[in-house]
């Protein structure tokens, strides 16, 4: 049975780490490349708001199976710090994008000094830092994650 729930955890970070990079590092630039900016804008949004979703359903999936194999804390930690950058980027960083568009209108007909421009962009920059080092992160739990030193039992197995 554990290693079920192992192959779950293993299936959860695969999950996390495609609905991190397809929508960012692919989608989004064929969207802003064959559409104009506000239409391309707005689809992004859509997806980044359900890939987001997703990841935190799939985060809690996460910690479910780290209960039940007993993981080091190390990946408690990584898994904690990738929800947590998850939440701000969905809910904090998306929420000021959406104020300033909906007070500027298409922020590509501003001025480029218009401060809701400069805003925005900074605003974007910052959820684009979170996606990455989210991404990262996830990279770390999967590449890290495999069964012989990843449970506590296995690493008291070797310690003995």
């Amino acid at each position: 049975m554990k290693q079920i729930h192992f192959s779950g955890l293993r299936l959860s970070f695969a999950l996390m780490l495609g609905l991190l990079l397809v929508p960012a590092y692919v989608v989004a630039p064929v969207l802003f490349a064959e559409l104009d900016p506000v239409q391309a804008g707005m689809i992004a949004g859509k997806i980044f708001y359900i890939a987001n979703v997703a990841m935190l359903m799939l985060a809690f999936a996460g910690f479910m199976f780290c209960y039940r194999i007993g993981v080091k804390k190390t990946t408690w930690y990584l898994l904690v710090a990738v929800t947590l950058l998850v939440v701000i980027n969905a809910f904090g960083v998306t929420s000021m994008m959406s104020m300033i568009k909906a007070e500027a209108g298409d922020i590509t007909a501003l001025d480029k000094t218009d401060p809701l421009r400069l805003a925005f962009a900074f605003w974007h920059g910052m959820g684009s830092i979170l996606q990455l080092i989210s991404s990262l992160l996830v990279v770390v739990l999967v590449m890290r994650n495999h069964c012989s030193s990843h449970t506590k039992e296995k690493v008291e197995e070797t310690e003995v």
